[in-house]
C-alpha cells in the first residue's frame, strides 16, 4: 500500500531527527510545505518535502548539507564518472595533449588558445620581496602573501571583463610559480617554458624529463576546475561582492587551506608512507576505521564509482614508473573490502612520493591550477550583483 501523502508533526520531526520547533523553522523557510489538519489545530507536512530534506542529511540529526544551486557554463561534473570543461571532456583533453595554458584560456574565455603566462616585472619584484621576508615559513603562506603583493601592483585590478580577468590570471599564476623557491639541486626551467615546466623544479629535484613534465601538465589540466568545490564556492561568493580577482583568489586559498580540501593529499601521503614503512595496509586502514576516520585519498562526495581524474593520473604514473608496493597494497585492500575507490588526492600523493616532492607539493599544485577555475567562476559571477544571501534555520533558545 502506498504511503500517505502527508505526515504528522511527530513523524516528520522523527524522520528528520530534529525538534518540533526546528521542523516549523523549516516550514517558515519554505523547505517543507505544511497545511492545517481539517477540524483540528494541528498541522500536517508534505511527505515528499520531508523525504527530500532527509535525503540531504548526512549521518542523521540536523541537516548538515547546504544545498546551493548555481547555473554555470563552465564545468560538468557527472557523478557517474565524467568531467568536462565547457563541453570538452577533460580525459579527452589530456589524451589529445592539451596544455595547461590552453585549458586556462578555454575556461576563462571559451577560446582554445594557448597563451603564455608571464609575470609583470613590477609585480614579480614586489612578490620576490614579500617571499624573501617570509623565508623559512611554509610555501603556502608565502604563496598567499605573493597574491596580495601582485595585487598591489595591478592598477587595473577592478576591470571585471572576462578578457581582463584572464589577463590578471595569467600574470598571477606566472608570478606565483616564478617566485616559488627552487628545490635544492633542481635545474631551473629555460626562459619561455610552460607553467608545468617552470613548476617542476619548485616541487622536486628529480630531472624534468618530458614524460614527467607531461604528467604534471595533465595534473594541472585535471584539477583546473571541479564545479562548486568548497574553495570555488568561497571564490564565487567573494566575486559576488565584486571583489577584484586577486581577492577572489585569496578567498579560494583560504578555503583551500583546510585539511579536508587542498591539503587532503598530504594526509594521503601519510598513509602511503606508513604502509611503505612496513605497516600492513590492513592495519593502517583498520586503525582509521576503528577511530571512525576517513581513509585519506579514497572516496568522493560526488563520484559514485570512481574518480576519473585519479584513473587517468594513475595510468600516466605507471607509464612514468612502476607503482610502489604501498600503493598496490592500499588499493587492493580497499577494493577487497568494498571500501571507497582511490581519488585524485591519492594520485597526487603517489606522484609526490614517487618523485620525493616537497611536503606541500599537493597543495601547491592544487592552488596553482585551481586559480583558473576560481577566476572562471568569478568572471561568470561578475554578471550579477551580490546574489548570495542564504538564510539559517535558528535552533537556539527562544527570545525571552
Amino acid at each position: 500500500m502506498a504511503e500517505p501523502e502527508w505526515m504528522q508533526a511527530e513523524a516528520a520531526a522523527a524522520r528528520l531527527g530534529v525538534k518540533p520547533q526546528t521542523l516549523y523553522a523549516y516550514v517558515s523557510r519554505g523547505l517543507v510545505h505544511s497545511e492545517p489538519v481539517p477540524g483540528t489545530r494541528r498541522s500536517r507536512f508534505l511527505r515528499a518535502d520531508v523525504e527530500r530534506l532527509a535525503a540531504r542529511q548526512r549521518g542523521g540529526g540536523r541537516a548538515r548539507g547546504l544545498e546551493v544551486i548555481v547555473e554555470t557554463e563552465l564545468t560538468l561534473l557527472d557523478p557517474a564518472g565524467r568531467l568536462a570543461y565547457r563541453g570538452w571532456d577533460v580525459a579527452d583533453a589530456v589524451r589529445s595533449g592539451a596544455t595547461f595554458e590552453e585549458i586556462a584560456t578555454w575556461l576563462w574565455t571559451g577560446e582554445r588558445e594557448a597563451i603564455a603566462c608571464e609575470s609583470p616585472a613590477a609585480a614579480r619584484a614586489a612578490a620576490e620581496r614579500v617571499a624573501a621576508a617570509l623565508d623559512g615559513d611554509g610555501v603556502m603562506d608565502r604563496l598567499r602573501a605573493v597574491v596580495l603583493a601582485a595585487r598591489s601592483h595591478d592598477p587595473l585590478r577592478d576591470d571585471r571583463r572576462p578578457v581582463a580577468v584572464a589577463m590578471a590570471g595569467r600574470a598571477l599564476i606566472a608570478t606565483i610559480v616564478d617566485t616559488l623557491p627552487t628545490v635544492d639541486g633542481a635545474v631551473e626551467a629555460p626562459a619561455g617554458s610552460s607553467i608545468a615546466r617552470r613548476l617542476w623544479p619548485k616541487l622536486t629535484a628529480h630531472p624534468a624529463e618530458p614524460e614527467r613534465v607531461r604528467l604534471l601538465e595533465a595534473t594541472l589540466v585535471l584539477l583546473a576546475d571541479h564545479e562548486l568545490a568548497a574553495s570555488t564556492l568561497a571564490a564565487r561568493v567573494t566575486a559576488s561582492t565584486w571583489a577584484d580577482p586577486y581577492l577572489v583568489v585569496e578567498g579560494g586559498l583560504a578555503a583551500l587551506g583546510g585539511p579536508l580540501h587542498g591539503a587532503a593529499s598530504s594526509a594521503a601521503r601519510e598513509v602511503l608512507r606508513e604502509v611503505d614503512g612496513g605497516v600492513p595496509a590492513t592495519e593502517a586502514i583498520g586503525r582509521r576505521l576503528r577511530d571512525h576516520q576517513l581513509i585519506a585519498g579514497f572516496g568522493h562526495s560526488v563520484y559514485r564509482q570512481g574518480d576519473p581524474r585519479a584513473t587517468l593520473m594513475l595510468e600516466m604514473l605507471d607509464d612514468v614508473g612502476a607503482s610502489s608496493d604501498a600503493e598496490l597494497d592500499l588499493v587492493r585492500t580497499m577494493a577487497e573490502r568494498s571500501l571507497p575507490f582511490p581519488n585524485v588526492d591519492f594520485a597526487i600523493a603517489s606522484m609526490a612520493e614517487r618523485h620525493q616532492m616537497i611536503e606541500e607539493a599537493g597543495e601547491v599544485i592544487f592552488a596553482t591550477t585551481r586559480i583558473v577555475g576560481w577566476l572562471a567562476h568569478a568572471a561568470e559571477e561578475y554578471r550579477h550583483r551580490l546574489r548570495f544571501r542564504p538564510r539559517a534555520v535558528y535552533t537556539g533558545a527562544a527570545p525571552g
